[in-house]
């Protein structure tokens, strides 16, 4: 019994290494020995596609009129550029902030219904005109140049969609601004390498462009729309890449709390695709498949691998080596409960990223838990802006 519980505890321990560091490490290293024949044919000629750049705005009335402006800011033929801005079931002053802007271009669809962002998003395709969409949230500000280094890539047949490269303001005023940063810029690393190699497993809804040819309406019950476009354009054989250069930025949640509430509604969604999927991906039979399960799937079961570790420590703490194993997991998991109950303070990297990681990891699992119970559905609380 003892050899079968340390047998678990190694695999355990193994799954949790290979998923934050030798999956990536793997991925780093292979796009450096293998060359991507598609950067050869992007064609930088002047003469850019229709566009048709669609936002889902729900009781955005603190955002809105920013992102408008800086959308008009970004450097795009105005003869080549739709702007399409849904207000489904907003109850603020959202859709008479955009209303206001119609004489300029922007068409505001407005329902007083809400019926979720996949909704919103397949009510807008129904009236563009772009033969690419891009996608965006109300909150994120894009760089003017990151259409065209989205679009660019067009010229490539076989490329389905490309997203870029969410980065997060530096703010100290807001508690999620450090580990948000950390969190994206480790993420960056790896979507570039898996472009490298083929498709990244996980667009970026904030930025996000579509051969409009290849959308396909998007389920309503579906909570992750950016994944459910992700696996529409991967099974249809064509690739989903990733364009660092193409920027978009925003601000991190005001506090935890509310950065703890969002990833339990994303992990809730992945939970969902990975059910709605199985038959795609388990056995894995293909590259993406691979990767899915490698940096999404276990990346989702982290928390469910750190309660078991834990366990397993517990049950062979007689062992020596085991033990200290347990008291460094002891004084990690210590660490990062002081860091929560102190968050509010101007943290230590070496607490604050602790407390950050578990608490993110709890979130994690209750994701699972309401995905398991059916209770996160496609209308969320908004977080404070």
């Amino acid at each position: 019994m003892e050899s079968i519980l340390k047998l678990f505890l190694l695999m355990s321990v193994f799954l949790f290494l290979y998923n934050y560091f030798i999956y990536p490490f793997l991925v780093i290293v292979l796009s450096r020995v293998f060359s991507d024949s598609h950067m050869d044919k992007i064609d930088e000629a002047s003469d850019y596609p229709m566009i048709t750049f669609i936002v889902a705005a729900y009781n955005e009335e603190k955002v809105i009129e920013n992102k408008i402006l800086n959308t008009y800011e970004i450097d795009y033929p105005e003869d080549k550029f739709q702007f399409i801005v849904v207000t489904d079931g907003s109850d603020d002053k959202t859709p008479d902030i955009v209303k206001k802007y119609n004489a300029k271009g922007v068409i505001c669809l407005h329902e007083e219904k809400r019926s979720g962002k996949s909704a919103a998003l397949n009510r807008a395709v129904k009236m563009a005109e772009g033969d690419v969409l891009v996608f965006s949230d109300a909150n994120n500000d894009f760089e003017k140049e990151s259409v065209k280094k989205l679009v660019r890539h067009f010229s490539d047949s076989n490329i389905g969609a490309v997203t870029g490269a969410k980065h997060i303001y530096e703010n100290d005023s807001r508690e999620a601004s450090k580990g948000d940063g950390l969190y994206w810029k480790y993420e960056s690393r790896i979507k570039a390498a898996e472009s490298h190699l083929g498709s990244i497993t996980a667009a970026e809804g904030e930025i996000l462009a579509v051969r409009k040819s290849m959308f396909k309406p998007i389920d309503h019950n579906k909570i992750n729309d950016d994944a459910a476009i992700t696996f529409d354009i991967v099974k249809s054989g064509a690739r989903i890449i990733y364009e660092k250069e193409a920027k978009a930025f925003e601000q991190a949640s005001k506090n935890l709390m509310d950065d703890f509430h969002v990833k339990v509604r994303m992990a809730s969604g992945g939970y969902q695709t990975m059910v709605e999927e199985k038959s795609y991906l388990f056995p894995p039979g293909n590259w993406f498949a691979f990767t899915f399960i490698s940096h999404k799937v276990l990346r989702w079961f982290t928390p469910h691998l750190m309660i078991l570790v834990f366990l397993l420590s517990i049950a062979l703490m007689t062992k020596p080596v085991i033990f200290l194993f347990l008291l460094l997991q002891v004084v990690f998991y210590s660490v990062s409960f002081y860091g929560w109950k102190y968050r509010m303070r101007d943290l230590p990297g070496y607490i604050y990223i602790p407390m950050y990681f578990s608490s993110m990891n709890l979130a994690l699992f209750m994701g699972f838990v309401r995905f398991l119970n059916k209770k996160q559905g496609v209308n969320w609380k908004k977080v404070e802006r």
